[in-house]
C-alpha cells in the first residue's frame, strides 16, 4: 500500500483518534441522571457551547466538500458560512430565549406545548430521518474515503514519463515509469485529454514498473518530461482505478468510526460528545489553517493578493465573487439569498443537534456568547476551506493535474503536504477524522434523545426512571450506528464523484420548509392552532417533493422562465417556495380551527421575552436595515458605489444596531459594554454584512 502517512503520521492520527474516545469516556464517567446524560447537568460553559457547536456543524463535507465545491464552482459557496450568522443571532436571541424558558430536553418537547402531539411526533421523524439516514451515512461515507484515501496514497504520484528520440532525432518512444505493483497487463493512461490503451508493461521480479509505447506525441521534444494520469488497471481489483476506496477497506474504515464513536457517546452521553467536540474542533482547525497556509504559499498562488489578482484577469468564470446568476444549477443569488435562509432559520433555531447543545449551558448569556463564538469561527472557514479550493484550483490548472472536486483535499496532502513530513499529514488527517466524529457523535446523541423521551417515555414508558432513560438511550445509539452503517455500506458508491455538501443540502432543504413555519409562526403569533402546525409541517415536505417536477412542466417551453431560474428548480428556490405555500397552509388551518387559549400564550410576547414595544422597534430597525442593503447592493450592481465602500458603509450600520442595544443593555446591569453579548453580536453581524459585499 502506497499510504501518505509516515510511521510518525500514523502515530499522530491513531494517537488522537484512540485519545478522543479515550477522553471522552473518561469525561463522561459521572453521568448520574437523564439530566446529565442528556444535556450534560446544564453545566456546559461557553467554550464548550461554541466547541460542540462549531464541531457538530463542521463535518467532513466541510472540509472535504466544501473545498471540492469551492473548486468547481467557486467563493460563491461561503453563502453557507456567511449567510448563516443570520440563523446563529435568531438562535440567541429569539429561539434560545423560549426553549429555555420552558425548560425542554428536546424541540419536539416544545411542538408538543405550543401545538399538540401530532405535531410533536411529525417533527421527530423527520429530525431522526435527517440526523440518522441525510447526516450520519454521509458522514460515514466521506470519513471512510477519505481517510482510506490517505492511507492508500494517490497512486499517480508517482507516474513520470521520459521520452527519447531515434537517431533522426524524431521522437519515437515515451516510457512512463510508475514504481509500484498496482496495475495490471492493461493498463490505461490519460496524457493530456487522450487516454491510451493496451500498453506494453514494464515488469521486474513479477512487478509492474511501468509501461511502453511508440508513438510521435507532437509537440514533445526529446527527454520531455510530461504530466501523466494512471486511470485503470489494478492489478488486485481491475474494476477499480488508481485513486479508488477498495470495498474491503472502505467497510473497514465504517467499523473502525462507528465503534470509536459509539464507544465514548453510549457511555459518556452529551458531556462526553462536548468535550470531544471542542478538542476536534481545535484539531480541525490547526488542520484547515495549514493546508490553507502551504496551500497559499506555493509559487504558483504567491498569497490571497496574488490569487485575487489572478482570478480578475483569468481567461474563465471568475471564481472569488459570491454571487452567480439566477439560473446557476447551485448556487443561484436569489436561492441563496432566500431559500438558503429558511435552511439557515431551520438549522441553526429549530435543529435538535444543534439547539441541544446551547440547552446545555449553565446559563443563558454563556449559551449566547457560546453560540457567538462558534460564529467567528465559521467565518473562517470560506478562507481556509472554500478559499484553498479556488487556490488548489488554479494550482492543478498550472501543473496539469486532472482532479474531481471530492478529492482536492487528498491531492493537496499528496502534493503538498505529504513532501513535508514531520508528521503534517497524520495531524490534518487527526483534525478531518475530529470534524467526522464531533458530526457524528452529535447525530447519535440528539437522534437518541428525541426516541428516548418523544417517543418511549411519552407514549411507552411515562414512569420510567433515569436509569432506565439513560439504558434506553443507549441502545438507541447502538440502532442508529447499526442502521447509519448498514445503509452506508450497501447503498453508497465509494467511490461517488457527486458533491455531497450539496446533495445533503437538497435532501435537508426538502423536509424543513414547513418545521420552519411551524416554530416560527407559534412563536410570533397567538393565533397559531394545533391544526396549522402539524398542516404546516406536513404541507413543507409533500411542497418541496412536488414543486420541482410541476416547476420542469411548466418551464418546458418556456423560455423566459428557464433564462430566469433554469430548466430545473434549485433546492433553495424550492425551499422558499415552499416555506411560503406552508406559511399561507398554517394561517388558513388555523383561521378555521379551534384555538387553546393557554397554548396561545407560548410566544415571544406571551412569555414576557419581548414586549410589543420592543418587537415594533425591531420591526422598524429591521425594514430600514433591509432597505440600506438594497440600496447599496443597487448602487455597486449600477457602478456608483465600490464593493469596499458598501461593505463598510453596511458592516458600520449594522455594527451600530447591535451597539445601541448592547449600551442600553450594559448600563441596566452596570457592567462595560464589551461584557454584553450583544456588542459581539455586532462584531459578528457587521462582519458578516462586509463580506457579502466586499465579495460582491
Amino acid at each position: 500500500m502506497n499510504s501518505l502517512l509516515s510511521t510518525t503520521d500514523l502515530f499522530i492520527f491513531f494517537g488522537s483518534l484512540f485519545a478522543v474516545m479515550a477522553f471522552g469516556l473518561w469525561s463522561g464517567r459521572k453521568e448520574e441522571n437523564s439530566e446529565d446524560y442528556f444535556l450534560a447537568g446544564k453545566s456546559t460553559r461557553w467554550w464548550g457551547v461554541a466547541g460542540s457547536i462549531f464541531g457538530s456543524n463542521v463535518s467532513a463535507n466541510h472540509i472535504v466538500g466544501m473545498m471540492g465545491v469551492g473548486f468547481a464552482v467557486g467563493f460563491a459557496q461561503s453563502h453557507f458560512e456567511i449567510t448563516a450568522i443570520a440563523g446563529l443571532l435568531m438562535l440567541c436571541y429569539f429561539f434560545l430565549p423560549v426553549y429555555r424558558k420552558l425548560n425542554v430536553y428536546t424541540l419536539s418537547d416544545y411542538l408538543s406545548k405550543r401545538y399538540d402531539d401530532k405535531s410533536r411526533v411529525s417533527y421527530a421523524l423527520i429530525m431522526v430521518i435527517i440526523m440518522v439516514v441525510i447526516q450520519m451515512v454521509p458522514g460515514f461515507y466521506i470519513g471512510s474515503r477519505s481517510i482510506n484515501l490517505l492511507l492508500q496514497g494517490d497512486t499517480g504520484k508517482k507516474a513520470v514519463a521520459e521520452a527519447s528520440a531515434d537517431i533522426n532525432g524524431v521522437l519515437s518512444e515515451v516510457k512512463i515509469n510508475y514504481g509500484g505493483d498496482k496495475y495490471g497487463s492493461s493498463p490505461q493512461i490519460k496524457i493530456g485529454s487522450e487516454i491510451r490503451e493496451n500498453l506494453s508493461p514494464i515488469l521486474e521480479d513479477g512487478k509492474i514498473v511501468g509501461v511502453n509505447f511508440t508513438e510521435n506525441i507532437i509537440g514533445l521534444k526529446p527527454s520531455m518530461p510530461m504530466p501523466v494520469s494512471f486511470i485503470g488497471g489494478n492489478i488486485n481489483n481491475p474494476e477499480i482505478s488508481p485513486g479508488d476506496v477498495e470495498p474491503f477497506r472502505y467497510k473497514l474504515g465504517i467499523l473502525i468510526m462507528a465503534i470509536v464513536t459509539g464507544a465514548y457517546v453510549i457511555f459518556g452521553g452529551l458531556k462526553a460528545v462536548i468535550v470531544t467536540d471542542v478538542i476536534q474542533s481545535v484539531l480541525l482547525l490547526l488542520a484547515g489553517l495549514l493546508v490553507a497556509y502551504i496551500t497559499f504559499s506555493q509559487p504558483e498562488i504567491g498569497g490571497w493578493a496574488n490569487l485575487v489578482a489572478r482570478d480578475l484577469g483569468s481567461e474563465g468564470v471568475e471564481r472569488l465573487h459570491l454571487y452567480n446568476a439566477s439560473d446557476h444549477p447551485s448556487l443561484p443569488w436569489t436561492g441563496v439569498l432566500t431559500g438558503l435562509m429558511v435552511l439557515h432559520f431551520y438549522y441553526w433555531g429549530t435543529n435538535q443537534f444543534i439547539v441541544q447543545r446551547a440547552l446545555s449551558a449553565r446559563s443563558d448569556k454563556e449559551a449566547r456568547i457560546g453560540i457567538l463564538a462558534a460564529g467567528f469561527f465559521k467565518l473562517l472557514i470560506p478562507f481556509f476551506s472554500i478559499g484553498t479550493g479556488i487556490a488548489a484550483y488554479y494550482l492543478f490548472k498550472d501543473r496539469n493535474l486532472e482532479v474531481a472536486q471530492d478529492t482536492v483535499f487528498i491531492k493537496l496532502l499528496t502534493e503538498l503536504i505529504s513532501p513535508i513530513g514531520y508528521g503534517l499529514v497524520g495531524l490534518i488527517a487527526a483534525g478531518m477524522i475530529g470534524a467526522i466524529l464531533s458530526s457524528l457523535d452529535s447525530m447519535m446523541n440528539s437522534a437518541a434523545t428525541i426516541m428516548t423521551f418523544d417517543l418511549y417515555k411519552k407514549y411507552i414508558n411515562p414512569k420510567a426512571n433515569d436509569r432506565k432513560l439513560i439504558s434506553v438511550g443507549r441502545i438507541w445509539i447502538v440502532i442508529f450506528i447499526l442502521f447509519a452503517g448498514i445503509l452506508t455500506i450497501f447503498q453508497m458508491d465509494p467511490n461517488s464523484q457527486d458533491s455531497f455538501f450539496l446533495l445533503v443540502a437538497k435532501h435537508q432543504g426538502n423536509l424543513i420548509a414547513g418545521v420552519v413555519i411551524a416554530f416560527v409562526v407559534g412563536m410570533f403569533w397567538k393565533g397559531a392552532t394545533a391544526a396549522g402546525g402539524v398542516s404546516a409541517i406536513i404541507a413543507g415536505v409533500v411542497f418541496s417533493y412536488g414543486i420541482p417536477p410541476l416547476y420542469a412542466m411548466i418551464a418546458d417551453g418556456n423560455e423566459s422562465l428557464v433564462n430566469l431560474f433554469g430548466k430545473k428548480l434549485n433546492f433553495m428556490h424550492g425551499a422558499f417556495v415552499s416555506a411560503i405555500l406552508s406559511l399561507i397552509v398554517h394561517i388558513m388551518v388555523s383561521k378555521r380551527t379551534k384555538l387553546d387559549p393557554e397554548k396561545g400564550k407560548l410566544t415571544w410576547i406571551g412569555l414576557g421575552i419581548f414586549t410589543s414595544k420592543q418587537f415594533a422597534v425591531f420591526g422598524k430597525t429591521l425594514a430600514i436595515t433591509l432597505l440600506i442593503y438594497a440600496t447599496l447592493a443597487s448602487l455597486v450592481v449600477i457602478g456608483t458605489l465600490k464593493p469596499v465602500i458598501a461593505a463598510w458603509i453596511g458592516a458600520i450600520w449594522t455594527f451600530a444596531c447591535f451597539y445601541l442595544s448592547a449600551r442600553v443593555k450594559a448600563s441596566e446591569e452596570n457592567i462595560p459594554i464589551y461584557q454584553e453579548d450583544r456588542f459581539w453580536a455586532g462584531g459578528l453581524a457587521g462582519s458578516a454584512i462586509f463580506m457579502l459585499y466586499y465579495f460582491f
